[in-house]
């Protein structure tokens, strides 16, 4: 299974990924997948720019993600999936991508979202996605930096 774990994180690669989740997933991809993003060339190389030595990055469409995936262009690697928002991770699972674990780090306090968490806020969209990700049998835990303590998600929504 190529994905070694999915975070949702609206700053999608930032220190904290790529220095401290990097150690402790050992992930040789990082793949951002968000249908902004990946048209925005200059934020693109910048991210780049960030990603662990020795590692690979994609910074691609949902659409692009799930045809690389089911074209098998992962499968020798372990991926690190970085998402903005938990609806994407649903269109990967809706294509039949495996997903072990979701990670959630930063969902911003704006848009008239709830604060759950120090890092992390929810509008009633996320917390029905958040939901249908855990129906499908995929946890969800909050945990800012691998040394936190993971906070099961459906204890705060």
């Amino acid at each position: 299974m190529p994905v070694i774990l999915a975070r949702v994180d609206q700053r999608l690669i930032h220190g904290i990924v790529v220095n401290q989740w990097a150690a402790e997933t050992k992930a040789g991809r990082y793949m951002v997948i968000d249908d902004e993003v990946s048209q925005d060339e200059a934020l693109k190389a910048s991210m780049r720019l960030s990603k662990p030595a020795g590692t690979g990055m994609s910074i691609i469409n949902t659409d692009k993600a799930i045809h690389n995936f089911r074209n098998g262009n992962y499968d020798s690697q372990k991926v690190f999936v970085l998402v903005k928002e938990p609806s994407t991770l649903i269109q990967l699972l809706d294509a039949g991508i495996k997903i072990p674990k979701v990670n959630v780090g930063i969902i911003f306090d704006e848009d008239g979202r709830k604060n759950i968490s120090k890092f992390v806020s929810v509008n009633e969209q996320e917390v029905k996605d958040f939901k249908e990700i855990e129906k499908r049998g995929v946890p969800c835990s909050i945990q800012y930096v691998p040394n936190d303590q993971e906070v099961d998600i459906k204890k705060l929504i």
